[in-house]
């Protein structure tokens, strides 16, 4: 037997790396079991394992115990093999043994129904009691590569130990990665399943302390644990190391029980890319772009800026190189007229020399050649020098392979003479390199990645993450005067939102309810013609889809019809308005800014395209509250109101000050649910806002300052 490996440090650290291994189910016939006690033989573990079944006395050549409390040692980790009803007997028994990890896996052990949802409840509860890892219920289980494998597929020979980990909830993508042939080496792959026991945030976590660990790549369903993803996604970020995350199902959560435009806007995918940028992790939209940065992060060097340089070996195809590069925010800097001397020295009949540099038919000597274009290439000012040929699959006729690698030596051989950063992609992902092209990449440290855009997306979010920035807090503001807001809610009436946002210095165009016609007439005539019109009704969400809105009202005449249309009209719906709010006419760009509570991650802010334009475009920026500078400065970035606003001439800092504020209120006041402005104009004029809308929990919640006059000129 061998002798027994150091005792770990945290649970986690069984779970990869355990001293020994307890297979409670095991048996010659059943495929977990076995499989288990088969992946930990393959990939050479080294302390001792402990078949347990009351049924066999040897299982895989292995002695066979009848349970737990019968073995030798208290094992570090167990697999429980068993039906989910009894998984958490197997457990307990195994902690208070002095296990401190375990794995329980998918594979006809996880079946639904209620009897599995109490079971997976109590395995939630023993994890805690004990302070024990569970991966799972419902996954395949944990490897790391040249350590352990608690694992339930089939463990592929060809996976390679290195220093990218990877944490899934689907076992499909754990097996993808398993199964993707020789690359990215790996330091440990998780399948999480359904986190019962350690979540996504809890592995990312102790992988930002894991020394044997430089990134990990995420895929998740869902959030287990909201708070622990987010620390665990700033623990990475504090240590220096790359996080990337794929989440499926963003576009499954159901709005229909939002009231506001920004509570729609801000979905899942919104809210979740914005969390991502703040917390400096690396957000990817499919398995392709997860697999490909992957790549880049695994070779630790990071893009340095986004001047790129390619060669290719087709015209087509340099164009295509060209097209997607632009489009993801590359620069494509034209050769030198050094560069061209040079390379028309060598081949007069180089026609055309741009970037990408395309060499077909110029020398049927490939080798000189590329190594001619490679080498003047890396002495160039680019930040990137790359090599785009899909001369690489093993399926490849002899002469096309050896174009490939020719392209793959003149690239090693230029980054190592001139310290650039190189990297070899594909324009398709059309299968797994040949070794003469992988592996001298691979020992140079140069990433070889597949397909034209999900390698070029890979680039620049992995250059992303070396331009993020820290965040710097807001400063604090002085605390506003509360008053009570006598409405029955949830949704208030315009009138009292807009009190809400002047409590907070969020500007809003100068207007006020009159009671009467006349009261109107005079109001029109103090703010200037032409005025806006709205009857003032709590409950109602969508004032203009209701018929309670009117604008461009001009005349006393035009007042007074349109007080009592209102007036006639919110009657008529039953709706108890409170008289007529008269507005004066704002212009500029038209901003939609608010508030909403996401069910994961708490209030969130949003601005983006505002007005009629809003529901169409959906462009919108989301950030979690509470918001910092470089949030601010982002969120405009990332839309395209930044850009209007610099268009029209306006400044953008009423603006900003305005999602500040309101993600102030979203932490003063959590009885307020959502906030709607929309439209904000901001011009050069300065920032009102035309329209607010807001929703509360309960009635009668104390929100707004009474001191504050709601009338505020336009900043």
């Amino acid at each position: 037997m061998a002798a027994a490996m150091p005792g770990p440090a945290k649970p986690i650290d069984a779970l990869l790396e355990p001293r020994s291994v307890a297979v409670v189910g095991a048996s010659p016939t059943s495929f977990v079991g076995r499989i288990v006690l088969e992946n930990l033989d393959a990939i050479g573990y080294r302390g001792p394992v402990y078949p347990v079944n009351p049924r066999y006395e040897e299982v895989a050549g292995r002695r066979c115990y009848p349970s737990v409390d019968d073995l030798p040692e208290a094992p570090d980790a167990v697999a429980a093999a068993v039906r989910i009803d009894l998984v958490p007997e197997v457990l307990r028994a195994a902690a208070k043994r002095g296990a401190r990890a375990a794995m329980v896996p998918g594979g006809g052990f996880s079946e639904t129904g209620q009897a599995a949802v109490d079971a997976q409840r109590e395995i939630a509860a023993v994890a805690r009691e004990y302070g024990m890892a569970v991966a799972g219920p419902n996954c395949m289980g944990v490897i790391a590569p040249g350590r352990a494998a608690l694992y339930i597929g089939t463990l592929a020979p060809h996976l390679l130990p290195g220093r990218v980990a990877v944490v899934s909830q689907s076992g499909s993508v754990i097996e993808a990665m398993v199964n993707m042939g020789p690359r990215i080496g790996f330091s440990a792959l998780v399948s999480s399943g359904t986190e019962m026991g350690t979540s996504a945030g809890e592995y990312l976590s102790y992988f930002a302390s894991d020394p044997d660990t430089d990134a990990v790549a995420v895929f998740l369903e869902g959030f287990r644990d909201p708070a622990a993803f987010v620390d665990g996604l700033r623990a990475m970020r504090a240590a220096g190391k790359p996080a990337a995350v794929l989440q499926a199902g963003r576009s499954a959560e159901a709005a229909a029980a939002i009231a506001a435009h920004s509570g729609t806007l801000a979905s899942a995918d919104e809210v979740v890319t914005g969390l991502l940028h703040q917390l400096g992790a690396i957000g990817v939209d499919d398995l392709d772009e997860l697999i490909e940065v992957s790549e880049v992060l695994a070779h630790k060097r990071l893009p340095p800026g986004p001047r790129l340089i390619a060669v290719t070996d087709s015209g087509g195809e340099a164009q295509l190189v060209a097209d997607h590069a632009r489009r993801l925010g590359f620069e494509l800097p034209q050769p030198s007229p050094a560069m061209v001397e040079r390379l028309r020295g060598r081949w007069p009949n180089f026609a055309y020399i741009g970037n990408p540099v395309d060499p077909w038919g110029v020398d049927p000597d490939f080798h000189a050649l590329y190594d001619e274009i490679v080498d003047a290439m890396a002495h160039e000012d680019a930040d990137i020098v790359a090599v785009a040929l899909d001369k690489v699959t093993t399926w490849m006729g002899e002469n096309e392979v050896d174009l490939g690698a020719a392209g793959a030596r003149s690239l090693i051989e230029a980054v190592r003479r001139t310290g650039r950063y190189g990297v070899y992609f594909t324009l398709h992902g059309m299968g797994p390199a040949h070794e003469s092209v992988r592996e001298p990449l691979r020992a140079a440290g140069i990433p070889l990645l597949h397909g034209l855009r999900p390698a070029l997306v890979a680039l620049r979010r992995a250059r992303w993450w070396g331009t993020w920035r820290d965040r710097t807090p807001l400063p604090a503001a002085a605390e506003p005067g509360l008053v009570s807001i006598d409405e029955p809610g949830p949704v208030l009436s315009e009138h009292a939102s807009r009190r809400v946002l002047a409590a907070y210095g969020v500007p809003v165009v100068p207007g006020d309810v009159a009671a009467t016609a006349e009261e109107a007439v005079r109001l029109a005539g103090d703010l200037g013609h032409p005025v806006v019109m709205k009857a003032n009704a709590p409950g109602v969400a969508h004032k203009s889809a209701a018929g309670f809105v009117a604008v461009g009202v001009a005349g006393d005449d035009a007042v007074r019809a349109t007080f009592d249309r209102l007036a006639e009209r919110a009657r008529n719906s039953g709706v108890p308005a409170n008289g007529v709010l008269v507005e004066a006419t704002a212009a500029g760009v038209e901003v939609i800014c608010g508030m909403r509570h996401d069910s994961a991650f708490g209030a969130v802010v949003l601005v983006g395209v505002g007005g009629a334009l809003t529901e169409a475009l959906k462009q919108v920026s989301v950030r979690v509250c509470p918001v910092s500078v470089e949030d601010l400065e982002e969120m405009l970035q990332e839309s395209v109101i930044g850009a209007m606003l610099d268009r029209a001439g306006a400044d953008p800092e009423p603006l900003k000050q305005a999602v500040a504020a309101l993600s102030r209120l979203a932490a003063d006041h959590p009885e307020i649910r959502e906030v709607d402005v929309n439209p904000m104009f901001v011009g050069e004029a300065g920032t009102c806002a035309a329209d607010a809308l807001v929703v509360v929990d309960a009635a009668n919640a104390v929100l707004a300052n009474g001191s504050q006059s709601e009338g505020k000129e336009h900043a």
